[in-house]
C-alpha cells in the first residue's frame, strides 16, 4: 500500500491558508526578486534548429499534486536519496510531496487569466507582486511543515510507519540539526517570524531542495514568462527556426483540477503569435489528447484536437501512455476505440503524433513500462498506420543495458517499476524502423541529461558507443532522430543552458557526421512534422499565420530536397 495522499494533501485546504493568514503570519514577507536564471551558453552550430519537444505549461495546467509527484520529482529522488536509509528516505520523499504542494499553492495564473491578459482585457500585477505571492506561499509551506512536525513530536508517530510523511525529519534536514531556530523547538506549535524566513532562506540554499524550490518558482510563472525565459537562455545564441511545445491532459489519470485544455490552447495561441513577432522563432503546438476522456465520453478529447489543429495554429498531438494506457493492445476496448479514433483522424489529416516513451512519471504500479515501443510497434504491425507520423520522446538513455534492475524513478512504485534489462527499448524502436521499412517513426533525444549532465564516469562514453552502434545498425543516415529539449523539464538539472552545445559536441563524439547532426537537428523535425514539402500541415501553417497578421513566407525554409 502507498501512502494515502489524500490526507496530508488534502489538509493543505483553503482553510488552512485562512487559518495562517488570520494568525498575522503573512505581515513579514520574504523579499521577491526575480529569479536569476544562467546566462545562454556558447552556440556555434551554422545550421537552424527545431526543437521538437518542449513545454511553457505551469502549475495551473496540471493538478498540483501530480505536478510535484511525477514530474518535478520523477527521477531524481531514486539518485539522489534524502537518506542513506531506504525506509527514512522513503519517509523523507513523502514529506517533501506534501511541502512542494503547499509550495506551489495556487499562485500559477489559470489559462483563461493569462489569455485575458495577453488580449489586453485586464492587467497584469506588477512583477514585484507576483514575486511577493511566491513568496508569502512559500511561507505558508513552511508553517505548515513546522505545523505538521510539531503534531508528529505530539503523538510521537514521527517515524511509525514505513510511508508516513516525516515531517519533524525534513524540518530537521533544511534547518539543520541541532540548529532549529528555538521557536521551533517549543511544542506549543507557535513560531517567530523570523524563524519562517530563516527556514523559508535555508529550504531555498538546500542543494537539493532548492533545487526543487527553484523549479516550483518556474511552475508558478505566466507562461508568456516560460517562453521569454526558454528564448533567452536557449535560443539568443542558437539559430533556433522552430519550436513545437506540448501541452498536457492529466486530469483523468492522476486526479485534481487542472486549466480546461480549451483554455490552454487559447493561451498558447496568443504566446505563439508573442514569440514569432518578438524573437523571430516560429511556434506551434502540440495538443494533448486523453484516451481516458475520450472514451467517457465520445468526442470530448478530440473536439479539443480538432479544434487546436484546424483554427489555433497547433502542429501535432501529445500523448502520455504512462497514464495508464497502451499504444495499442489495452484490456479496455473503449481505450482502444478512443485511440483509433485520434490515429484515423490524425492520419486522414496528416497530423503527426508524439508519445512519451520513456519508463518515467508512471500514475499507477507498473504504467511506466505501458510506454514501451513494443505496444508501437504492435500498431504498426497492423500496417494500418503506416502513413502515420510518430515521435517516441525520450530517446537514448539505454537504461535496460546500463541500470538493469535499478528503479524507473516513478513515485507510484512497486516490483514492476525497474529496468528490465535487454532488449533496450531503443532496439525495440530500431527494428521497428526496420532498415528504412518505417520512415515516418522518429524518435527524439529531449531530456537525455545521462549523455550531457550526469557525471558519472565513464557514462558518456558508454551511451556514445551505444548510440553509435544504433545508428550503424538501425539508422545509418540518421534519418529516425531528432533535437528536443524537454524545457523547462530540463530546469531540473544543473548546467542545463549548455543542453544544445553539449549534445551536438556529443553527437561529434559518437561519430555521427555534419550531415548527419544536420538531420537530427532539423532536417528530420522537418520531416516528421509535414514541413519538408507542400502538404496539409504547411497549407493549415500558412492559413494561421496569415490570419494572424504573421508572415508564412518562412515555411519554404524548411523544405527539403
Amino acid at each position: 500500500m502507498g501512502v494515502d495522499w489524500a490526507g496530508p494533501v488534502a489538509a493543505v485546504t483553503r482553510r488552512n491558508v485562512l487559518r495562517l493568514f488570520s494568525a498575522g503570519v503573512m505581515a513579514n514577507v520574504l523579499s521577491g526578486c526575480r529569479h536569476d536564471w544562467p546566462p545562454a551558453a556558447a552556440c556555434e552550430l551554422p545550421y537552424p534548429i527545431v526543437d521538437v519537444h518542449c513545454h511553457f505549461f505551469n502549475a495551473a495546467d496540471v493538478p498540483v499534486e501530480g505536478l510535484v509527484r511525477y514530474v518535478a520529482l520523477r527521477e531524481k529522488l531514486p539518485e539522489a536519496k534524502l537518506s542513506a536509509d531506504p525506509l527514512q528516505s522513503k519517509r523523507l520523499e513523502n514529506a517533501l510531496v506534501v511541502f512542494l504542494v503547499t509550495a506551489l499553492g495556487d499562485v500559477a495564473p489559470k489559462a483563461k487569466a493569462e489569455d485575458a491578459i495577453l488580449k489586453k482585457r485586464v492587467p497584469r500585477p506588477s512583477d514585484a507582486e507576483f514575486e511577493r505571492r511566491k513568496d508569502e506561499q512559500l511561507r505558508i509551506a513552511v508553517k505548515q511543515l513546522v505545523a505538521l512536525a510539531g503534531e508528529q513530536r505530539a503523538s510521537l508517530t514521527a517515524r511509525s510507519g514505513a510511508e508516513t510523511p516525516d515531517y519533524q525529519g525534513l524540518l530537521e534536514q533544511i534547518g539543520g540539526t541541532p540548529g532549529l531556530p528555538q521557536g521551533l523547538q517549543r511544542r506549543s506549535g507557535s513560531v517567530e517570524e523570523a524563524d519562517v524566513d530563516a527556514l523559508a532562506s535555508a529550504a531555498k540554499a538546500h542543494e537539493q531542495i532548492g533545487n526543487y524550490l527553484s523549479f516550483v518558482r518556474l511552475m508558478q510563472d505566466y507562461r508568456e514568462n516560460l517562453a521569454e525565459t526558454y528564448a533567452r537562455i536557449f535560443a539568443s545564441k542558437c539559430r533556433f527556426s522552430m519550436i513545437t511545445p506540448s501541452i498536457l491532459d492529466f486530469e483523468k489519470s492522476i486526479g485534481g483540477r487542472a486549466s480546461p485544455q480549451h483554455d490552454q490552447i487559447d493561451v498558447m495561441d496568443e504566446i505563439q503569435q508573442l514569440v514569432i513577432k518578438r524573437h523571430g522563432i516560429h511556434m506551434h503546438s502540440f495538443v494533448g489528447f486523453d484516451p481516458h476522456r475520450e472514451a467517457q465520453k465520445r468526442g470530448s478529447s478530440l473536439e479539443n484536437v480538432r479544434y487546436a489543429i484546424m483554427e489555433k495554429g497547433f502542429i501535432g498531438v501529445k500523448i502520455y501512455p504512462p497514464m495508464g494506457f497502451k499504444a495499442w493492445g489495452n484490456a479496455d476496448p473503449k481505450i482502444d476505440a478512443a485511440l483509433k479514433r485520434l490515429y484515423d483522424w490524425c492520419r486522414g489529416n496528416s497530423v503527426p503524433i508524439m508519445a512519451h516513451a520513456e519508463n518515467s512519471i508512471g500514475a499507477g504500479c507498473g504504467y511506466g513500462n505501458m510506454a514501451s515501443p513494443a505496444y508501437w510497434k504492435k500498431l504498426l504491425d497492423t500496417n494500418r498506420y503506416n502513413d502515420l507520423r510518430i515521435n517516441l520522446a525520450h530517446f537514448g538513455a539505454f537504461d535496460e543495458v546500463i541500470r538493469p534492475g535499478a528503479p524507473t524513478g516513478v513515485m507510484v512504485s512497486c516490483a514492476q517499476d525497474k529496468f528490465s534489462g535487454p532488449p533496450t527499448w531503443e532496439d525495440i524502436i530500431g527494428k521497428t524502423i526496420g532498415h528504412g521499412r518505417r520512415p515516418n517513426l522518429f524518435a527524439d533525444l529531449s531530456y537525455l541529461s545521462e549523455l550531457v549532465t550526469d557525471n558519472t564516469p565513464g557514462l558518456h562514453e558508454k551511451i556514445r558507443a551505444l548510440l553509435d552502434k544504433w545508428l550503424r545498425d538501425y539508422d545509418p543516415d540518421a534519418r529516425h532522430l531528432m533535437f528536443g529539449t524537454d524545457w523547462s523539464m530540463m530546469a531540473l538539472e544543473k548546467d542545463y543552458n549548455a543542453y544544445v552545445p553539449r549534445i551536438a559536441q556529443q553527437l561529434k563524439e559518437a561519430n555521427v557526421s555534419e550531415e548527419d547532426q544536420q538531420n537530427i537537428f532539423w532536417k528530420n523535425a522537418s520531416r516528421y512534422l509535414g514541413l519538408d514539402r507542400p502538404g496539409p500541415t504547411r497549407q493549415r501553417l500558412a492559413t494561421y499565420c496569415r490570419k494572424r497578421g504573421l508572415d508564412a513566407s518562412w515555411l519554404s525554409q524548411l523544405e527539403i530536397a
